[in-house]
């Protein structure tokens, strides 16, 4: 009987601290974080922190991992909507403005800048940036299918976005609101051309 309770004491702990360290690596830099703070603010003592995980980067990737694949799973979700390709698209781009803002670090490490993090990392960001885009492809396909969109290549397509999206989440005065997602997806549909002009 005290083993399931046990066992949810030791779960609760583990993700207290995969909480913890999803905030902290959001606001700073990794470098920034120190494991005696990071401690701290999921109450535990430092030496739990390591029962758990064998390194800062151990769980800087766990907790980063976590953050991109709450955004997959919630683009996905809004892919699979029914609603007509560019509102569904609008959607999908505020949905991943909104978590990239809040998680600088891996934007840093996807773009490869931040030394700390090695290979490992950046092969985890890769293969989710991957299954994000094929969700946007997904929607573009269905664009293109149903005459939404012009006829144009996808995958391309799909991997200008997540640029676009990357890039505007980065920059420090960037707005990751409902406005900033009507505005980058009116550029990426219509382009910088008059509105008398857009075909």
């Amino acid at each position: 009987m005290t083993l399931p309770l046990a066992t949810s004491s030791r779960n609760d702990r583990r993700q207290r601290i995969v909480l913890a360290a999803s905030q902290m690596f959001a606001e700073r830099a990794y470098v920034e974080v120190q494991m005696d703070e990071l401690a701290r603010a999921a109450e535990v003592a430092k030496p739990t922190i390591y029962r758990y995980f064998n390194s800062k980067e151990d769980l800087f990737l766990e907790a980063l991992d976590g953050t991109m694949s709450g955004l997959v799973a919630q683009v996905s979700r809004v892919a699979d909507e029914t609603a007509p390709a560019a509102t569904v698209l609008r959607q999908m781009i505020g949905a991943a403005l909104k978590s990239f803002g809040q998680c600088t670090a891996a934007i840093r490490a996807l773009d490869g800048s931040d030394a700390a993090l090695g290979e490992r990392g950046r092969a985890m960001l890769r293969r989710r940036a991957r299954q994000i885009r094929e969700e946007f492809e997904r929607v573009l396909q269905r664009g293109v299918a149903t005459d939404e969109f012009r006829a144009l290549d996808p995958g391309l397509a799909s991997r200008a976005i997540l640029g676009a999206v990357r890039m505007t989440a980065t920059a420090d005065d960037a707005p990751h609101d409902e406005q900033a997602a009507r505005s980058l997806t009116d550029l990426l549909l219509h382009g910088v051309a008059p509105q008398g002009n857009r075909g």
